[in-house]
């Protein structure tokens, strides 16, 4: 440095005996020239990616939180590299041509806009870290990656400079009194190739910023595209979740009127069963022995397991309305799912760095796959209620067509017993009764419900776990991988 100083004093010395025009105030030297030009792209391209950002000033996209954070993070991060490092090369731009103004005074400006920068260059990974979370996919984090490295070199290139702008300073110092202004100042910094390396700096973060406005322009457009097709898969998916609940509900509504159909048909055998009793035994009360009306009794009361039964059956079913509303209405698993893969899709469609190609082309087949999805879950839960009626039909048939007439069957059977003599009237009664059992046959009815009702009702969880597993095998995660 010492050389360099001294070589740098002689050709000064030289300049003011001569009066040479390279030194005069109306010659900018070509490296000067290139300096201020390279300088000046810097500040045009963080300029540009900055008002491809604009828009989102007011209008950033809504389509989904990751989208609305990201862009959001974006334009921040990109407009406080265009103020803040723009302002460095900015003021380099104008030191480059700069006729009038001392030297000192004018370096000095550069560093006060370096050392404005230092806390975005030390806090920008806040920035990546933020757009990792809500631009990165499951599969790709080569967005977050791109910022990262750009600003890995931002850091670079400004600790670069900052070196250099020492060297400068050094040479301001030893310089001073001299009366010179910027341009001759710069002519001789050129003597010992500190001014080429000012250039050679300043052309590379030419470079990486002409980079950068290139893909925050890309990035910008891939965010609007992404931000309309997640607009539509909300809109579908949100439409399959209110018609799932639809379908739920008038599931329900048809099912438990289904089940309250072999309610009353029970309580309709029940009182069946109690009348023909009843006028049977009050017929000849004073004529039955204890034992027969005891027997007879048994026989009015073998119905009360099956409606307790019935009643705590009820109950099942109860449960299984609240578990079907959960499952298929409010989880609603398969559209859940569809959610999640519609933000993976959305930030692979992000994705400008390395474009996922079949992502792209997938979004036609995914927007279909909500519509489809509850297509199958309408079908599914159709087809349950079909067999449900079915079953409430064969227990209500076997109530009403069998089990009454059964019973009205039986207790004409116990006619012949008022035609035998007084006194073996009670002994045909008592061996008829004895034989008699309606427990099995109310047994009959209690299993046909449980088998042809209650299993079939435990079997529509199935339709989930079939729609789930269907859903994973046509999505954007099976498809793209």
């Amino acid at each position: 440095m010492a050389n360099a100083l001294g070589l740098i004093l002689l050709v000064l010395a030289c300049a003011v005996v001569r009066g040479d025009p390279f030194f005069g105030n109306n010659y900018q030297l070509p490296q000067g020239a290139a300096l201020s030009r390279y300088a000046s792209e810097v500040v045009t391209n963080l300029n540009n990616a900055r008002n491809s950002l604009s828009s989102y000033v007011r209008y950033p996209p809504t389509a989904s939180p990751s989208l609305n954070e990201g862009a959001i993070t974006l334009r921040d991060y990109v407009g406080n590299v265009s103020l803040l490092a723009g302002g460095v090369y900015s003021e380099v731009s104008r030191a480059a041509t700069d006729r009038t103004t001392a030297p000192v005074v004018v370096f000095s400006k550069i560093r006060t806009r370096l050392n404005d920068l230092q806390p975005l260059l030390q806090n920008g990974s806040l920035y990546v870290d933020t757009l990792a979370a809500n631009f990165d996919s499951e599969v790709d984090n080569s967005t977050s990656s791109y910022f990262a490295t750009w600003h890995a070199n931002l850091q670079s290139d400004s600790l670069h400079l900052s070196t250099l702008l020492q060297n400068v300073s050094q040479v301001i110092d030893s310089v001073a009194g001299q009366g010179l202004n910027t341009q001759q100042f710069i002519a001789a910094l050129s003597a010992d190739g500190l001014l080429q390396d000012l250039v050679d700096a300043v052309q590379r973060s030419s470079a990486s910023s002409g980079h950068l406005s290139s893909t925050v322009s890309s990035l910008v457009g891939a965010i609007n595209t992404a931000n309309s097709f997640r607009s539509t898969a909300n809109s579908r998916i949100q439409s399959g979740r209110l018609s799932a609940v639809s379908t739920v509900n008038s599931y329900i509504a048809s099912s438990n009127a289904s089940f309250n159909s072999i309610l009353v048909a029970t309580d309709t055998l029940f009182n069946h069963l109690k009348t023909v009793n009843d006028s049977f035994v009050f017929r000849w009360p004073l004529l039955l022995s204890d034992r027969v009306e005891q027997k007879l009794d048994l026989l009015n009361r073998s119905i009360e397991n099956l409606i307790v039964n019935l009643h705590f059956r009820r109950n099942v079913v109860e449960t299984h309305y609240l578990v079907t509303r959960l499952v298929f209405a409010n989880e609603n698993e398969p559209q859940a799912y569809l959610e999640g893969e519609s933000e993976q899709l959305t930030r692979r469609l992000v994705n400008v760095i390395q474009p996922d190609g079949c992502a792209s082309n997938f979004r036609t087949q995914f927007l279909g796959l909500p519509s489809t999805s509850q297509s199958q879950l309408t079908q599914c839960i159709n087809s349950q209620l079909g067999l449900e009626r079915q079953g409430a039909s064969q227990v209500l048939s076997i109530a009403n067509n069998f089990l009454r007439g059964y019973v009205t069957a039986v207790y004409d059977s116990l006619e012949i017993c008022y035609s035998h003599p007084f006194e073996k009237m009670n002994d045909c009664l008592d061996d008829i009764v004895e034989t008699i059992d309606f427990g099995g046959k109310f047994f009959l009815l209690d299993t046909v419900t449980f088998y042809l009702f209650e299993q079939v009702q435990a079997e529509l969880i199935n339709c989930h776990t079939r729609l789930l597993k269907y859903v994973q095998n046509v999505g954007l995660r099976a498809n793209c991988q």
